[in-house]
């Protein structure tokens, strides 16, 4: 729970951290250095908002914080390679664009990208076949159902330690894989349709019916499964292969 904010604020955070993440992956292309600089910004917002009021473009407000942290990351990054390498030529001397909100995106390129919602591609990046199936399915309900570490080890029904290195684990070969932050192609999407109804389904169901905490219910978990599901319904289309189970699964959802 974010310290500080009133039930609104801490479901729209909840709701918006997914989209956050995944243009701040799009931009940066670092899972876990990512996920970082999200969290620093929901926190930053947990701390202002009540003092300050939320800002009128919340998911601007928290990409452009986590952007800046990011771009903190990158400069101590680089400043640790130049130190620690011998073959200067292998490092740049200045990371790529920089000022990543600075005159080379152009306000219009800086709006198209904190406009852009990437929560679809986001979930079946998660859902790599690089990774076994239930790494594939803790890493996604933690990078895009937004439910803690603690949270799933109680569905796994494993300490939250073997959890926390499960998921730490999956981003790190999401990583190594090189895969691009992209929508799959056809057979991608086939190979990957399977965890990614799985994972939506589970979604719904810690919104249905709460594993852990006080509430009984989640309706914001519960109504990001039903979007997220009418999306992946959008992606393939009527006659797409899996549209009927994708069908079938909205159908159980919104029932």
């Amino acid at each position: 729970t974010l310290p500080s904010l009133n039930p609104a604020s801490e479901n729209l955070l909840r709701e918006l951290a997914p989209q956050v993440l995944g243009a701040v992956i799009r931009r940066f292309g670092d899972f876990s250095a990512a996920e970082d600089a999200v969290q620093e910004a929901l926190v930053a917002a947990a701390l202002q908002w009540p003092r300050d009021g939320v800002p009128d473009n919340p998911r601007g407000w928290l990409i452009h914080v986590a952007a800046r942290r990011m771009t903190d990351h990158v400069r101590a990054e680089l400043a640790r390679r130049r130190r620690e390498t011998v073959v200067v030529v292998q490092v740049p001397a200045e990371p790529p664009s920089v000022d990543y909100f600075g005159s080379s995106l152009g306000e219009a390129g800086i709006q198209s990208w904190m406009d852009h919602d990437d929560t679809l591609i986001l979930l079946f990046m998660c859902c790599h076949p690089a990774l076994t199936r239930p790494s594939a399915i803790a890493l996604t309900l933690r990078a895009v159902g937004g439910l803690t570490t603690a949270e799933i080890a109680n569905g796994f029904l494993v300490p939250e330690a073997t959890m926390a290195q499960r998921i730490s684990r999956a981003k790190q070969r999401i990583k190594t894989s090189g895969v691009s932050f992209r929508l799959p192609t056809d057979a991608d999407r086939s190979e990957r349709l399977s965890a990614v109804l799985h994972v939506l389904y589970l979604i719904f169901n810690e919104g249905y019916s709460s594993s852990i905490g006080a509430s009984l219910q989640r309706r914001d978990l519960a109504n990001e499964a039903i979007r997220l599901t009418r999306a992946v319904r959008n992606l393939l289309g009527d006659a797409g292969e899996g549209a009927g189970e994708v069908s079938g699964l909205l159908a159980l959802m919104l029932l």
